[in-house]
């Protein structure tokens, strides 16, 4: 599997990044890959719940359906997917740090048939690309007043 973390100090408390960002009727407010979500209550998801999402990464657009697999409010939320292009967990920590919380995503994919041969490579460098919008997107979000 390939993998990466990237991680953003947002200017807001543990509790009300978990509660956004584990919403999954907020993702496409934030995170560009999600052209829409669907099956899905307004609020954090938790253990064992499902919801499915209409993904837009690169060229490819596809539905996935994550289950959460890990949640321990407000510190960390897992979701996994498995569907016939390839499986993807999804992992978000926080950590309460002076000014707000230090928010961590880390990604980790694999992809079925050949299109595996460009996970290392152009995937990753895609779905990174991505994720730092997301990150950049969650911090204009909660960017101190001027």
């Amino acid at each position: 599997m390939v993998h990466f973390t990237q991680s953003v100090h947002l200017h807001a408390s543990p509790q009300a990044v978990y509660d956004f960002v584990t919403n999954a009727a907020q993702w496409h407010s934030w995170h560009p890959a999600t052209h829409a979500v669907r099956d899905v209550p307004d609020r954090p998801l938790a253990l064992g719940e499902t919801v499915v999402e209409e993904i837009r990464a690169g060229f490819r657009r596809f539905d996935a359906t994550w289950q959460v697999i890990e949640q321990v409010p407000p510190w960390r939320w897992s979701i996994a997917t498995h569907t016939s292009r390839g499986h993807s967990t999804v992992s978000y920590e926080l950590q309460a740090e002076e000014g707000g919380t230090r928010f961590r995503r880390t990604c980790e994919f694999a992809s079925n048939g050949p299109w595996r041969l460009l996970d290392g490579s152009i995937a990753k460098w895609l779905l990174a690309r991505q994720a730092a919008r997301a990150l950049e997107n969650l911090r204009a979000r909660w960017a101190p007043e001027s």
